[in-house]
């Protein structure tokens, strides 16, 4: 059982705004939570003031690094190294949102990897991964940023690594090895309940896992590719949203995603007042209104040509009708009612929706 000693830290005031500082590195919420629970579960508490900062970023999907940076911190004043296994471990797949999801969908270990080292700054913006062939097999490597508690995060990530191969594949898999930058920090046994019996290299130049070709290309689960591209889609916008350098650009990369929201709705979600973010995009030359009825336009238009192509796909005769209604497009555009829409629609084309697809 570990420690019960409160974690005393003195925490300066922590502002996150993507719309104000867009440069912020930031992490999912869903992982430091993850990271409080197994806290809690082994009887760690965490200082009131530490427990006040997280606290005021519940409801929203990131949260500065910096705030995560402080609550390793305060891990490592513990002097309990076997934590960063032991957090690693515990992780599973919806710890870690869309990308874990993503993983789960994948393939093969290295369908999964390759996901992994393009989408690894949805988790978290601490590092990067990067991936080659070597002697022995595939080789996965983590270049880290981390200014503190480098050792307990580094063993954290790759223990989960470990743990979710495993996951992936849906068998068991124990990596070829595994090297890290650092110097050992616990005994052998806990090192074999992480990474089995790997070989473990220390205070080598790089941190990185190794897996064998035939663990790499293993493909057992039956998965869905419908469900890999769904996730790989959504992969794919929640990071241009996140890269985003201009708040008309995360307004954009929102909308993309989720053409429903209001203007109330995003500034939330940005973590402004509505107010600062009119004032935002009218610097920058448009309007929520004038966004968010472009991007529906956009939409409505690109989902007609989806439906069009999918039902030529199908060989069907021409007269048949497109899979498409006027009122699940509202619905999807976040109309209020279909009458709204067909003058919105209108408006747009200088047709009816039902002339349009009888074009």
């Amino acid at each position: 059982m570990l420690s019960s000693d409160i974690l005393l830290v003195n925490l300066g005031q922590l502002h996150y705004s993507k719309c104000m500082n867009h440069d912020k590195a930031s992490v999912i919420q869903s992982f430091t939570h993850a990271i409080v629970q197994q806290l809690s579960a082994a009887e760690v508490k965490l200082a009131p003031e530490l427990e006040q900062q997280l606290a005021r970023y519940d409801g929203q999907q990131r949260l500065p690094l910096a705030l995560q940076d402080q609550l390793w911190q305060s891990l490592e004043q513990l002097q309990q190294p076997q934590l960063g296994l032991t957090i690693g471990l515990a992780l599973q797949p919806q710890h870690f949102d869309t990308i874990g999801f993503l993983l789960l969908s994948s393939p093969s270990l290295s369908t999964a990897v390759e996901s992994l080292v393009t989408f690894s700054s949805l988790v978290g913006e601490g590092g990067a991964f990067t991936k080659r062939k070597v002697t022995d097999g595939w080789q996965l490597t983590y270049h880290d940023k981390f200014k503190v508690a480098v050792a307990l995060r580094i063993e954290a990530i790759f223990a989960s690594i470990a743990h979710g191969a495993t996951w992936v594949a849906g068998k068991p898999i124990t990596p070829v090895r595994v090297t890290f930058k650092h110097k050992p920090q616990v005994t052998p046994e806990l090192y074999q309940q992480a990474f089995g019996a790997a070989e473990l290299s220390f205070a080598q130049p790089d941190n990185a896992i190794v897996f064998s070709d035939s663990d790499w290309q293993f493909r057992q689960r039956e998965v869905s590719p419908a469900l890999q591209a769904q996730m790989l889609t959504l992969a794919q916008q929640q990071l241009a949203q996140l890269q985003a350098q201009s708040c008309r650009e995360q307004c954009e990369a929102l909308l993309q995603r989720q053409p429903w929201l209001s203007r109330a709705q995003v500034a939330a979600t940005l973590a402004v007042s509505e107010r600062t973010l009119a004032r935002y995009l009218k610097a920058e030359g448009c309007s929520f209104l004038a966004l968010s009825q472009t991007l529906k336009q956009q939409l409505a238009l690109a989902q007609i040509e989806a439906a069009r192509a999918a039902l030529a796909a199908t060989a069907k005769p021409a007269a048949a009708p497109v899979a498409l209604t006027q009122a699940s497009l509202a619905d999807y555009l976040g109309y209020s009612d279909e009458q709204a829409f067909a003058k919105a629609f209108k408006r747009w084309t200088g047709m009816s929706f039902t002339a349009y697809l009888q074009r």
